[in-house]
């Protein structure tokens, strides 16, 4: 059970971090965010139904998983022999998918380290290829944790913005590019 409750806070806090620091670096997503916190909360404190209600801020946090995802890969046995490209795996092999270098090919994503909620508007997601997205893994065992994380996120990030703002400082560093591998 401690394990269980330690990886939520540690995935809760690596989220909040990455979605401050893009919020910091991207200060035009950040107004456009407050604005729509503004106009649909105004001063009511965020709960579970009024935080369902903001769009811009579901596509902040989808881009910040998909730049920074909490788990970098995740992990599957192969159910039966398969053929895949000529390349022969057998049943019971471990297959690793790179989560962090899927979600930052160019294959997938036009400008992939470019930090661009737009990419999750309803019209760019139907363009995507299924596997192309994959922070919280995908299928019957993607991470059960998922839905709770996403609103204690929704919840922190809206409670922060509605009294503050993030911003860089002299100290801070932006990471101009990342090495997928």
């Amino acid at each position: 059970m401690d394990e269980i409750v330690g990886n939520s806070i540690l995935f809760l806090l690596v989220g909040l971090v990455f979605t401050a620091y893009n919020l910091a670096t991207h200060p035009d997503c950040q107004e456009k965010l407050i604005e729509e916190i503004d106009a649909i909360l105004g001063k009511e404190p965020p709960n579970y139904d009024n935080v369902q209600k903001l769009e811009y801020l579901e596509r902040v946090f989808c881009e910040t998983l998909r730049l920074y995802p909490s788990a970098c890969r995740t992990h599957r046995l192969a159910e039966r022999d398969i053929v895949i490209e000529g390349y022969t795996v057998p049943k019971g092999t471990d297959i690793s998918f790179p989560i962090y270098s899927i979600h930052r090919d160019p294959r997938f994503w036009e400008n992939p380290t470019k930090f661009d909620p737009e990419r999750f508007t309803p019209e760019n997601k139907a363009k995507w290829h299924p596997y192309a997205y994959l922070p919280f893994g995908h299928g019957p065992r993607s991470c059960i944790g998922m839905r709770l994380a996403l609103v204690e996120m929704r919840l922190a990030i809206v409670s922060i913005l509605q009294q503050y703002r993030f911003k860089t400082c002299e100290e801070t560093e932006v990471c101009k590019k990342l090495d997928p591998l």
